[in-house]
């Protein structure tokens, strides 16, 4: 259940509610004890459905949360040739590139060289197999 759904079974609750306190004293106990067991099913619903909500907010702050921290990443990177590196103090590229197709998905993974001909760079993580990469120097 969403949000809108558990605010109306919320307002169903509180019409029941009102409706209890509208009952003629007179009225059979039948009658008040069924409109109390629907407030408390309706009660019941809008409280599932906002731990549901509730569940849904923390799994949206986490991706929130995830991204900031991607976006941050990628602000302390610097891109040349097409390609992400990390950067030195005055924003010059060093050492392998990322892999652009994890960065896609919020990974920062870098390549890494092969021993091979033709595609010498490589992603240990997607094994994406890449041409040649400028590769620039890490002086730490």
């Amino acid at each position: 259940m969403d949000i809108p759904g558990a605010l109306s079974g919320v307002s169903t609750a509180l019409t029941i509610v009102k409706q209890l306190n509208d009952i003629d004293r007179r009225v059979d106990e039948a009658g008040f004890k069924l409109k109390i067991a629907e407030a408390t099913g309706a009660l019941a619903e809008a409280k599932l459905g906002l731990v549901d909500a509730q569940e849904d907010i923390r799994s949206k702050d986490a991706e929130i949360s995830s991204l900031r921290a991607s976006f941050k990443r990628r602000d302390e990177t610097v891109e040349r040739f097409g390609y992400r590196y990390r950067c030195d103090a005055s924003k010059e590229p060093i050492g392998t590139a990322f892999c652009p197709i994890c960065m896609e998905d919020g990974h920062f993974v870098l390549t890494i060289r092969l021993e091979q001909s033709g595609r010498p760079y490589a992603c240990p993580k997607c094994k994406a197999n890449f041409g040649f990469i400028s590769a620039f120097h890490d002086p730490g």
